[in-house]
């Protein structure tokens, strides 16, 4: 990971804010890594109709092992740069899964 780890998440009280650049039309949903400020999501479905956002919320609630429904896009919908928040997820819950990126 290239950058600083704090530069691109934010606790507040029990969630994270994450800041995440998404690359649409890959070929396999993975967490690249931390580039240029902001955790780098790829995702394999396409930019249409709101398809890749909806796919990224499944694939974060799968990797942080929460309910699709405690993942929230407050920024960003129709933009590859977004603000994600995690709802009750501490920060230690979130460093543990992001430590374990290749």
């Amino acid at each position: 990971m290239s950058s600083d780890i704090n530069d691109y998440f934010k606790v507040i009280g029990n969630d994270t804010v994450i800041k995440v650049k998404i690359g649409p039309s890959s070929s396999k949903n993975k967490i690249d890594g931390v580039y240029n400020n902001a955790l780098k999501i790829s995702i394999t479905t396409p930019p249409v109709e709101g398809k890749a956002n909806k796919e990224c919320i499944a694939f974060l609630a799968k990797y942080f092992d929460v309910a699709k429904s405690k993942i929230e896009i407050i920024s960003g919908e129709t933009s590859k740069n977004k603000l994600i928040k995690i709802y009750d997820i501490s920060k230690k819950e979130f460093l543990d899964k992001i430590e374990k990126i290749s």
